[in-house]
């Protein structure tokens, strides 16, 4: 689109576009100017990346998804905000909450980028309060069905036009993926390792700061993507009950099989057994997420099957037989 089409779109579809540049600008500014306030680099430099990429290439990428299919950016608007709000609430509460308080020292050096960084999350989660009570407004679902059914019925003359519903329906795997890794991490160090829960939360954050858990955690999403790229692939092809299903189905299955492997790969962590969680844990780490991939397509079947006999019924499914 070009800068005419953006003034054609409806107000309310330009604060969407507006509030997501706006989240892209702010997150170089909360993630720079901290550093540029003190002479020496403040701890984690190399690690907060893991935030500060996300949060400026995803609103980027949202802008221009939007825009060009409005249904993905739509539904990648809504999930990626309430987790960016999830995180910034969890890095303003956490050292209040851990059992040993974080006393920095009279003189501390940092003080004023802390108080920057500080400023920059609360700024950043009122942003993200506005975006998300912005995009969920009827007159951008409105716009967004719309676009939809004119787009799809110039590429697909054929093809029914899938409802919003149907086309969110690859967000729930994308959620559920990048929640589940340190969700298990968090209970792991909570009820096997003994630690509190406050205590438990900032670990698991230094981990994602860090890098390592950060990038175990988009590892661990492929065969949820693969999930995702399947159910929005067949939006508008196969009925709702089908699609959501099967979506719920393969869910399932991934979980099914990634629950207990990573639990027990972080379980490791507190055992007596010296270096098991170096060899152990690595194994899990890597070769789940690829044997989720058929866990997930056996759930999708299981969840196919149950389809069906809620459509049809069970003498409709062996006459197909």
């Amino acid at each position: 689109m070009t800068g005419q089409d953006m003034k054609a779109l409806p107000a309310s579809v330009r604060v969407v576009l507006y509030l997501l540049l706006a989240k892209a600008c702010f997150a170089v500014i909360e993630f720079t100017t901290p550093y540029l306030a003190t002479s020496s680099p403040l701890p984690f430099f190399a690690g907060i990346l893991s935030f500060a990429l996300p949060s400026l290439l995803v609103p980027l990428l949202l802008y221009f998804t939007f825009r060009r299919m409005p249904a993905a950016g739509y539904w990648g608007t809504v999930a990626f905000v309430p987790l960016s709000l999830l995180v910034n609430v969890a890095l303003l509460v956490t050292p209040y909450v851990v059992s040993t308080p974080l006393v920095n020292p009279e003189n501390d050096p940092y003080a004023f980028a802390r108080i920057l960084e500080t400023a920059g999350r609360v700024f950043t989660s009122f942003l993200s309060l506005l975006l998300i009570f912005a995009v969920l407004r009827r007159p951008v679902r409105q716009w967004v069905t719309q676009r939809e059914e004119v787009m799809l019925a110039q590429r697909y003359p054929s093809r029914r036009t899938p409802s919003l519903t149907e086309q969110g329906a690859w967000v729930v795997p994308i959620v559920v993926g990048i929640l589940t890794p340190p969700l298990i991490s968090l209970l792991v160090a909570t009820l096997v390792g003994g630690n509190p829960l406050g205590d438990s939360l900032l670990d698991v954050l230094l981990e994602q700061m860090k890098g390592r858990a950060f990038l175990q955690t988009i590892f661990s999403l492929l065969p949820f993507a693969v999930l995702a790229g399947i159910c929005h692939h067949n939006a508008g092809r196969v009925p709702s009950v089908t699609l959501w299903s099967v979506m719920t189905g393969g869910v399932l299955g991934i979980l099914a099989l990634m629950i207990p492997a990573y639990w027990f790969a972080w379980e490791t962590l507190y055992n007596k057994i010296p270096g098991d969680e170096k060899t152990a844990g690595a194994m899990v780490f890597f070769f789940t997420p690829l044997y989720c991939l058929a866990t997930m397509f056996g759930g999708m079947l299981l969840g196919w099957i149950f389809a069906r006999i809620l459509r049809r019924g069970v003498d409709d499914i062996v006459d197909d037989l």
